[in-house]
């Protein structure tokens, strides 16, 4: 996966879904990283953008069973290296943004 993103969203739950709906309004091309290996989760993020948005999350990429490794930049974020949990294989973005919506457990 290489490509151009204005957003890399890495988490799960609503502030995923928050994030992205803003995103999308804006325009923005947004990529979510979910950890899960749920193979159902990209389908119910879609189902409930397209709920809030109607079908402007064209520019919605979901990629799961990954992580984000690494976020550089010189002046801030320039790309974003993601790990496919499975295969461990890297793959670079460019990105103009990143956000993190992993929730901390106590």
């Amino acid at each position: 996966m290489n490509g151009t993103v204005d957003l890399v969203i890495a988490g799960d739950g609503g502030a995923v879904r928050a994030a992205a709906v803003s995103a999308l309004q804006r325009g923005q091309r947004v990529l979510v990283v979910l950890r899960s290996a749920d193979a159902r989760a990209p389908r119910r993020l879609r189902r409930t953008l397209r709920r809030t948005m109607g079908a402007a999350c064209g520019q919605l990429r979901v990629l799961t069973r990954a992580e984000v490794v690494c976020v550089d930049g010189v002046d801030g974020v320039e790309a974003v290296v993601v790990r496919h949990a499975p295969t461990g294989h890297l793959s670079a973005v460019n990105a103009s943004a990143f956000l993190c919506c992993d929730a901390q457990k106590e």
